[in-house]
């Protein structure tokens, strides 16, 4: 069998330069949801556990979700109107909870959200709770009809933020992620396929993910989608070693739009690039506050735009040259390295 790398075409010398760049380059903190003092970028959130229906498992998912929408809105600096939360029982919680977790009602959030979200802003979803898989079809369990993974595609494409973050927690969710991935999206899915029907833990490692300095693997102040996934993957396979038990989760990410969920990477299928220059929270702090000089305000302005760069070749790849395509990212790339050792000196 060849080789991904084979199977592409694409010379290993280049994607291994690629790779370098990836590991010493797209972690530093000035890349990803980067702003400054013009800056207009915002971002968005919409939480939701649906129907679960056992008391305990409620109250668990309950703390949950109070526990990401706190994170959010106290330590990640999200305007608590921008996020929208949607329970089995919002009288739960009425101060956090918006609404019950409906198909009407998540349709209807994310129209509002629709006519709100420029196109330079971030949406991050967070979906957990019972999902279901026929052997066809994924479904979510919600209060009344369930959506499949393509209603609730078709609903999140309503917004119209260039990059965004999904993140299902639910069982079967590996069957969701097809119908989920898109260019410009980070999809996380708690199983590898519909298949994984029992109880999930990973959307509890992904929040601890966010609240746990550990998951900050290059020590950079800042956790990545990847680091994120990462951390979670390690944490379920622990989680079932502990327990003594199968492991019936296994954890996958999608950043390139192609549809398949890995838990490995291979950057000569455009793979892991955007997961690691994603991140929730946002730098404003060091520019606002006037701690950089000029100069490496510049220069984060610059790294903004050539993200913004890279995520637009990267929806025209299609439409190119395979030579072409390859060169004009090595080119971007390589000048973002070359901020990155401007920004360390």
């Amino acid at each position: 069998m060849k080789s991904r790398a084979a199977k592409s075409g694409i010379g290993r010398s280049r994607w291994m330069s690629y790779a370098l760049i990836v590991y010493m380059g797209l972690t530093i903190p000035t890349l990803g949801l980067v702003s400054d003092r013009g800056g207009d970028e915002e971002r968005w959130a919409i939480l939701v556990v649906g129907a679960v229906g056992d008391p305990d498992l409620q109250q668990a998912y309950l703390k949950e979700l109070e526990q990401l929408y706190y994170f959010l809105t106290r330590q990640l600096g999200f305007a608590r109107e921008r996020v929208r939360v949607l329970f089995e029982n919002p009288a739960k919680n009425p101060a956090v909870i918006a609404n019950k977790s409906t198909r009407g009602n998540l349709l209807e959030v994310c129209r509002s959200l629709a006519s709100k979200v420029k196109d330079e802003d971030l949406i991050f979803v967070f979906i957990d709770g019972h999902g279901s898989y026929d052997g066809k079809t994924y479904k979510l369990n919600l209060v009344g009809p369930d959506p499949t993974a393509e209603d609730l595609a078709e609903m999140i494409n309503l917004i119209p933020a260039r990059r965004s973050v999904v993140v299902n927690a639910t069982s079967s969710s590996g069957a969701s992620l097809a119908g989920l991935s898109r260019k410009g999206r980070v999809v996380i899915t708690a199983t590898k396929s519909g298949m994984e029907r029992n109880l999930t833990h990973a959307g509890k490692f992904f929040i601890e993910a966010l609240t746990d300095a550990a998951a900050d693997s290059d020590k950079d102040g800042r956790v990545s989608l990847m680091e994120a996934f990462l951390y979670l993957k390690q944490k379920v396979e622990e989680y079932y070693k502990n327990e003594g038990s199968l492991q019936t989760e296994h954890p996958v990410i999608d950043d390139n739009g192609d549809g398949e969920g890995h838990d490995q990477f291979s950057p000569d299928e455009g793979e892991g690039f955007l997961a690691r220059a994603t991140f929730l929270d946002k730098t404003r702090g060091l520019i606002e506050e006037g701690e950089l000089d000029p100069d490496k305000q510049a220069l984060i302005r610059e790294a903004r735009n050539l993200e913004r760069q890279i995520e637009d070749l990267k929806a025209a790849k299609v439409d190119m040259p395979e030579a072409e395509y390859e060169k004009k990212l090595e080119e971007l790339f390589l000048r973002l390295a070359r901020i990155n050792a401007k920004l360390r000196k």
